[in-house]
């Protein structure tokens, strides 16, 4: 579709001419460089988009998929430039988080609000798509499309059928009553408390998604829940007489681009952001500058004034981190990786604060304490907020809880401030399988966390009351870093799950907003104006020479899954239950995991899958 449009409206650059008129005797020569050409931008969003920086040196951004923060910064190019008239986004199946729903509808509405044309695309818009073309001005559907909205579905998944059935029987103990963290794995359906938890959560999620398509299509709540009851069973025709859609447009979009920006106009797919990569340009015909560059260690060396945005996502867990390549291809938050870059950015006179991009739902309570320590300590002596991506849960709320500002989207989940511990008896598989296991023991609590025993009431009395010290710990940490703006801890800990919107009422949160506000209000607290400091993203990028080497020594799967049976088997999972559903699976089996190496979590592995 693109390549028709720019068959027609051919690129003409931007052409500096200058005047080839002699210089008048006594006077300077004053070259005056021609307008910019009126532009229209091209964003393509399919497939999902990355969170935080491109981790590969020599890959570029197109190569890596578009990042959240590039299509941010695109469209604030189209809101700033004199020259835009507008933006085409054309959404061709993105797989896009409801945080990242959020982000971009924000954006795109302060485009519109800049009085540029918003104009989204597509073949078929499901309600993710629907709340974000939304935002626009004009919606637009392909000829013979479909639109199938929906209201939000939420699925748990309960692990306690499948262990009966292979004879496992999980020893989990909570502190919370809402923490619902154990009943992952202790019962087949919720309980009551955590029912009343995830309904509270679902209400206000549905919420913002009425209130997305109301705002920016100008219904009443109750119009847009008659157009999504509706929408499955119109046609195209029905669906633009009912005011579903504003335009049926075939696939080059002249019919529609003619009327909004006339025929004069040239395209932009770049929007400002530099999209190739090390090994374009001039190096391509050059295969040893090329292998040159691949293999070079990527400089990150500050020049002036900089803030740093730290992306940290995954389960919480002591010592380094892992970027899509531990446990179950899921990325980890490791407690000495987070340590060495903010001692790094703490001694670095040029950076002058830290932003924490954070997706986590916890996990070693050891780990989230020494994470704690580390970003108070930093705080001392310069600026550190957080900003909440899908989730800061349990030990990842805890984390946010030492910066000095939080961040969130209306529909980021945060708190279940609470702790779980315990331990699987495996006894039951062992006989299944024909295992057999004999057990010995010396000294107080050797065999406390025997792998073929329950816990007898005096163990389970004792983990306990360590795993209240550990709660009483998370609520002094949170009372600690939120102090007077937290209205009441009593009514927000027990394990409880709050959204985005709901935290920022309660004093959990600070304030509506990501990356980019975040950045811009520390700028604005240090004096740095626009143009006067640069954002570093972090962790920085490795080099290929990294990258192999840690393919080469990466740490094996637990339980033998480093097969390639079990490897194809996690991969058929994947591909069964979607990429969404897998992240928030994988992040669980990690926590699950942990459970060999760590005494009490700071873990919401519950399986919400929201459709």
């Amino acid at each position: 579709m693109m390549r028709n449009a720019r068959t027609r409206y051919r690129w003409v650059g931007i052409l500096v001419v200058l005047l080839a008129v002699p210089p008048v005797l006594g006077q300077e020569e004053v070259v005056e460089p021609e307008p910019l050409a009126e532009t229209v931008g091209w964003i393509e969003l399919n497939g999902p988009l990355r969170e935080g920086p491109v981790r590969e040196a020599w890959l570029s951004e197109a190569e890596a998929d578009l990042s959240l923060q590039t299509v941010l910064d695109q469209l604030a190019t189209v809101r700033d430039g004199e020259h835009y008239l507008g933006v085409v986004i054309y959404l061709d199946q993105p797989e896009l988080t409801s945080t990242q729903v959020d982000a971009l509808y924000h954006a795109m509405r302060e485009v519109r609000d800049a009085e540029k044309t918003v104009i989204t695309f597509s073949q078929a818009y499901t309600t993710r798509e629907y709340v974000l073309a939304s935002a626009g001005d004009l919606i637009v559907l392909q000829h013979k499309g479909e639109v199938g909205l929906e209201g939000l579905h939420i699925e748990e998944m309960y692990l306690r059928g499948l262990l009966d059935k292979l004879g496992v029987q999980p020893q989990m103990i909570q502190v919370g009553q809402y923490k619902g963290a154990s009943e992952q794995m202790m019962r087949t359906g919720p309980s009551d408390a955590w029912s009343k938890n995830i309904d509270g959560l679902l209400d206000d999620m549905y919420a913002v998604l009425i209130d997305r398509i109301s705002t920016g299509r100008g219904l009443e709540r109750g119009e847009v829940e008659a157009i999504m009851a509706d929408s499955w069973t119109l046609n195209d025709a029905e669906l633009l007489r009912r005011g579903v859609v504003d335009r049926l447009a075939s696939r080059d979009l002249i019919e529609v681009t003619e009327i909004e920006f006339g025929d004069e106009f040239v395209w932009d797919v770049d929007m400002g952001v530099l999209l190739a990569g090390p090994a374009g340009g001039a190096m391509a015909d050059n295969p040893l500058m090329m292998l040159g560059s691949l293999l070079a260690v990527p400089d990150q060396t500050t020049h002036g004034p900089t803030i740093a945005v730290l992306h940290l996502s995954g389960a919480i867990m002591s010592g380094d981190s892992e970027s899509g390549g531990g446990m179950f291809g899921s990325e980890t938050i490791g407690s000495r990786t987070v340590e060495e870059f903010l001692d790094d950015a703490l001694y670095d006179d040029n950076i002058k604060g830290v932003v924490i991009r954070l997706d986590s739902p916890g996990g070693s309570a050891l780990a989230s304490e020494v994470i704690w320590q580390n970003i108070r300590e930093f705080g001392e002596t310069k600026p550190i907020v957080c900003t909440v991506g899908g989730m800061a849960a349990s030990g990842g709320y805890y984390i946010a809880s030492a910066c000095d500002q939080i961040y969130v989207e209306p529909q980021s989940i945060l708190g279940s401030i609470g702790v779980v511990a315990g331990k699987i008896n495996l006894k039951g598989l062992y006989d299944l399988v024909g295992i057999s296991v004999h057990s010995r023991s010396r000294g107080p609590n050797a065999d406390l966390l025997s792998s073929v025993s329950n816990f007898t009431d005096e163990e389970r009395e004792k983990m306990t009351a360590a795993m209240t010290l550990v709660y009483d710990q998370f609520c002094d940490r949170v009372a600690t870093g939120r102090g007077a703006r937290l209205k009441d801890l009593d009514a927000v800990d027990e394990g409880m799950l709050f959204t985005g919107r709901q935290c920022v009422e309660s004093g959990m949160a600070d304030k509506l907003g990501g990356v980019d506000d975040a950045v811009k209000d520390m700028a604005a607290k240090l004096g740095l104006k626009d143009g006067e400091y640069e954002v570093m993203q972090l962790p920085p990028p490795i080099s290929l020479a990294e990258y192999l080497s840690s393919m080469l020594q990466g740490p094996g799967l637990p339980f033998g899954l480093q097969s390639p049976e079990s490897a194809g088997l996690l991969t058929a999972t994947r591909t069964l239950v979607g990429p969404q559903a897998w992240q928030q699976l994988s992040r669980a089996l990690t926590g699950i995991i942990l459970l060999r190496e760590e005494n009490t979590l700071l873990l919401m592995p519950q399986v919400i899958v929201v459709k």
